[in-house]
């Protein structure tokens, strides 16, 4: 095909990179913003090993086909890092409301999708090769950590963004709940048996609250018992859970017995730490190199 063999130009990245745009608009007309609880585990695995076989055929041919060697090209990262800031930009400046339309949710939005996926597997490719130079010198081992640190970010932070979920559970004081609730209603069950021994606050003179917390009794899967107290910016840890104290009954004050949980799982966040810890990483070491190679001049 000759899309795929003529040479491939800055200025064609920037007229893929629209295509790519007005695609995910006819996308997002025909099927709706996309629903990313789909691509939930063991989905989102799946979706990973299929963008690692793809950025691999894609490496492997890229002396044989012009548009898979421009894809892991600088003349295609400039635009779908330009793409992709462009819509993150629109996301900024508009108010994040649903109801809004769909610029109100940038994240289910088509287009912006699309373009993160085309800049990760840029991004991917370039990692790609940098893992092949390293073999034959140390010196791109700083390039090929910030790259690959930046691969992981984005798949870990896209894919895994279908497992996280962040509830609310609202308590009463001897009650004892194991379902949490998405902000739409939905329910879910957690997996942990919290109880609500009691809910304390203090205020200062002036009537602002000081200090307002909630001692739980915990039960997990194994059926171990957890009693802790759970504070402002003092959350409790269980089974992947971090519980946080996030409200109470506000008509009531400091006679509340109500006390309101946000409960949040991310399984995938520590590997995007991961990419994040490499990105640093590999900031660091080419800031040494690049002092040495001064210094050796």
């Amino acid at each position: 095909m000759p899309f795929l063999k003529k040479p491939w130009s800055l200025a064609d990245g920037f007229i893929f990179g629209g295509g790519l745009i007005l695609l995910g608009f006819l996308l997002q007309a025909i099927f709706g913003p996309v629903n990313w609880d789909l691509i939930a585990s063991p989905v989102n695995l799946i979706l990973l090993l299929a963008l690692l076989v793809l950025v691999t055929v894609v490496y492997v041919m890229r002396e044989k086909a012009g548009f898979f060697g421009w894809l892991g090209s600088p003349e295609a990262a400039v635009p779908a890092i330009s793409c992709a800031l462009f819509l993150t930009i629109i996301m900024g400046l508009t108010a994040q409301i649903p109801e809004r339309g769909w610029l109100g949710n940038m994240v289910t939005f088509w287009p912006f999708v699309i373009c993160f996926v085309w800049l990760t597997v840029s991004v991917g490719l370039s990692a790609f090769g940098g893992i092949r130079r390293v073999v034959h010198s140390w010196k791109a081992i700083p390039y090929t950590l910030i790259h690959l640190g930046f691969f992981v970010t984005l798949v870990c932070a896209t894919l895994g963004s279908a497992d996280k979920r962040d509830l609310e559970m609202t308590l009463h004081e001897g009650e004892t709940l194991s379902t949490a609730s998405t902000e739409d209603g939905t329910s879910y069950e957690t997996g942990l048996s919290v109880r609500l021994e009691d809910f304390t606050m203090e205020v200062y003179p002036s009537g602002m609250p000081k200090r307002f917390a909630s001692d739980v009794l915990v039960r997990n899967k194994s059926g171990k018992e957890i009693s802790a107290v759970i504070e402002v910016n003092k959350p409790l840890k269980v089974d992947g859970w971090k519980m946080y104290q996030y409200g109470y009954d506000e008509e009531a004050g400091t006679e509340s017995q109500v006390s309101i949980l946000e409960i949040v799982k991310d399984p995938w966040l520590p590997m995007v730490y991961v990419g994040i810890f490499m990105m640093l990483a590999g900031a660091f070491l080419m800031l040494v190199t690049g002092f040495k190679r001064e210094e050796v001049k």
